[in-house]
């Protein structure tokens, strides 16, 4: 077993796209994916104001939305028109138009409606832009109505309490920035483990696949098979450990995400996730005739488990059979709880369904790995 461990390194070595995919990866997406969001909080997204009524209580809505911190009024158009030929042409993200007669139907309690236009194929933007402008309406909206509160004989105090006789303070938890990327790329490492294992294993078999002549092989004994899968796996093993304590060194302490998590506890926990990710490549990888074909098929799988894993859609919405069918992936209860123990603070015991899960995961992916390679893998007769 000691020797195909050593062999499996060497293999690894000596293919330099498995390299590539089981190294170079995960320091190449270290840099780059978490690269846009190291600003955190996206701010002062463009803006444009047709300011139809021209009037000191419009121009007063226009000067609290340029101080809103999430926006930014880069423009004053004269008409819609012109504000349309401005958004196409990528120089604002969001129009707000105010209505002529806008300050003389808020004077006389009428409802003085706005139109609000948001670039919603950028999710960030949208919402940046939907927050500042919400909040800003509202705050001018109170300011009227605790003055018509006061011109009824309301002292102050109660004319702030009539306004809004139940407040709700909002405070968020976990992210207190709201920062998209420490909500996400936490999760997107932990993915990128299983995505690298599953590929870079596909492309060493591959590989090797390439250089055994059919005419002068044989199929693995049953010792082989146990040996190969063992040995294989130590390699990648420490292959993982590796790659995942450089991620996690990028995450907290580069970037400065939370990590509220003892070490113990981590890695108890990601210790069946690696082996279940191995085990899994060890299944697939046999039936990869090519290096390139582990890649074209593997590759575009990311995707889909992103979804899957349920930190950007939430599982309630998923229909029955494809939650149960996202717990066949390691990535699926693996991120789960990984981001239960680094980002909320759980304990070992709050993410137990998932460390269980993991464990019968790796024995499932055990046993077809051991039944692939007994089955698939062919070796030199001089071995």
């Amino acid at each position: 077993m000691i020797r195909t461990w050593l062999a499996e390194y060497q293999h690894i070595r000596r293919n330099q796209g498995g390299l590539l995919i089981l190294f170079g990866a995960t320091v190449i997406y270290s840099f780059l994916y978490p690269l846009p969001y190291h600003a955190e909080v996206l701010r002062e997204v463009p803006l444009a104001i047709v300011d139809a009524d021209a009037t000191p209580l419009s121009r007063q809505l226009a000067r609290m939305a340029d101080a809103n911190e999430f926006m930014q009024v880069v423009s004053r158009p004269a008409s819609l028109e012109e504000a349309k030929a401005e958004f196409y042409d990528g120089k604002v993200a969001g129009i707000v138009v105010i209505p002529k007669d806008f300050q003389r139907q808020v004077r006389r309690g009428e409802t003085a409606i706005c139109a609000a236009y948001y670039d919603t194929s950028n999710l960030l933007y949208f919402r940046q832009l939907k927050t500042g402008i919400t909040a800003v309406t509202r705050t001018m909206g109170a300011g009227i109505q605790i003055k018509r509160f006061q011109a009824a004989g309301q002292p102050a105090r109660r004319a702030f309490a009539a306004q809004d006789p139940m407040p709700v303070l909002g405070v968020p938890l976990f992210n207190p920035s709201s920062n998209y990327g420490a909500y996400a790329i936490p999760a997107v490492f932990c993915l990128l483990v299983q995505q690298t294992l599953l590929i870079g294993v596909g492309i060493v078999a591959g590989g090797l696949r390439e250089q055994v002549d059919p005419d002068n092989s044989i199929r693995p004994g049953l010792l082989k098979t146990f040996q190969l899968v063992f040995g294989k796996c130590g390699a990648y093993f420490t292959v993982a450990v590796v790659t995942s304590l450089y991620s996690l060194c990028m995450i907290h302490l580069f970037y400065g995400y939370p990590l509220r998590v003892a070490p113990v506890p981590l890695l108890i926990y990601i210790f069946p996730y690696f082996l279940a990710c191995i085990f899994l490549a060890l299944t697939i990888a046999p039936f990869f005739r090519s290096r390139e074909m582990a890649v074209l098929t593997v590759m575009c799988t990311s995707m889909p488990f992103v979804f899957l894993a349920g930190f950007t859609w939430p599982p309630e919405a998923f229909p029955r059979w494809l939650l149960l069918a996202a717990h066949v992936l390691p990535s699926t209860s693996g991120i789960d709880g990984f981001l239960k123990l680094s980002q909320m603070g759980s304990t070992l015991r709050d993410v137990q369904f998932n460390y269980q899960l993991l464990w019968i995961l790796t024995g499932i992916y055990f046993v077809t790995a051991c039944l692939s390679i007994g089955l698939k893998v062919r070796l030199p007769k001089t071995v």
